[in-house]
């Protein structure tokens, strides 16, 4: 091939390049593109309470080439939050903070405005509430709660923070028949927005079963020398028994009760006025008794010889 050929063969293949640029690269094109939204000069001791957005919208407009190529990852809308005050604060959002120069053209933009309503951070030191919840059986009560620290250190908006008097634990679940004391790290049921120092408080429940009275009847028992023949007034009593209440829901309860007295070899001839012993199990007590003390009569064998 000549060099004029070469000439001519380059010039075409260099026209089609052109074209090809000017078809693809100069064509104008629009897309919605996601913008993420970045704070600069965060306001001191404030908090942003309501409005808050992540990600700006934008319709731009502009060669099919320079979009395409377009790195979303390298751009953000950046808002200046410097100048807010306590209350609303009505913000227009500007296609001049999306920092894409003058090649592309922002035909619309979502949202165009948005309020941000900003509050006071502070502090409140407030006392904390165990909370706990479940099936506790009817014999068995809550006897003591309490938590360590009592007390705990709020940190949020100052419109939430003045009306909390009080932090709840996140309720302990307790779900038996016969209870233990039980102790744990729980976390704060906290309000939206606030953080609290520390997080977590140590919760220490005791329970206790519960306590009753009932009216018992026992049998006396009267126990003597072989040499004394004796007679009582009567041959039981009544007790006014006080115990946990799970023992009175057992069967033959009353068998664990006893009510006796021993006469001794000293007791004299006729009616002796004496009180009766009484033996309870463990945990339970007597809070009256009738009678108090019982009538013995007492009557000695006449011995062989007298």
């Amino acid at each position: 091939m000549s060099a004029q050929r070469w000439k001519i063969a380059a010039l075409a293949i260099l026209m089609a390049l052109l074209t090809w640029y000017l078809v693809t690269g100069r064509d104008l094109v629009e897309t919605w593109v996601e913008f993420p939204l970045e704070i600069i000069n965060p306001p001191q001791g404030m908090i942003i309470r309501d409005g808050m957005i992540t990600k700006v919208s934008a319709r731009l407009r502009g060669p099919k080439g320079l979009i395409r190529n377009l790195d979303t990852k390298k751009l953000a809308y950046s808002l200046d939050t410097g100048n807010l005050v306590v209350g609303n604060n009505p913000i227009e959002i500007v296609p001049e903070r999306l920092g894409l120069g003058s090649a592309l053209e922002v035909v619309e933009i979502k949202p165009s405005h948005i309020n941000l309503v900003m509050d006071m951070y502070v502090n409140k030191k407030v006392a904390v509430i165990p909370v706990w919840k479940g099936d506790l059986h009817r014999d068995y009560a809550l006897k003591e709660k309490r938590c360590d620290p009592a007390e705990v250190v709020l940190r949020g908006p100052a419109s939430v923070l003045k009306k909390v008097a009080q932090v709840n634990t996140q309720p302990v679940l307790i779900d038996t028949n016969t209870p233990e004391n039980w102790d744990g790290d729980v976390p704060l049921h906290l309000p939206q927005a606030v953080e609290a120092t520390p997080g977590m408080v140590h919760v220490y429940l005791d329970f206790a079963v519960r306590r009753g009275k009932m009216w018992v009847k026992v049998p006396l028992y009267i126990l003597g020398p072989e040499d004394v023949d004796f007679s009582a007034s009567q041959n039981y009593v009544r007790l006014l028994v006080e115990a946990p209440k799970p023992f009175f829901r057992k069967s033959g309860f009353r068998n664990e009760i006893t009510a006796s007295i021993d006469l001794n070899a000293t007791i004299p001839d006729g009616d002796n006025i004496i009180p009766y012993e009484v033996s309870l199990p463990k945990g339970c007590s007597i809070t009256k008794q009738k009678p108090e003390a019982i009538t013995v009569t007492v009557s000695r064998q006449a011995l062989p010889g007298h």
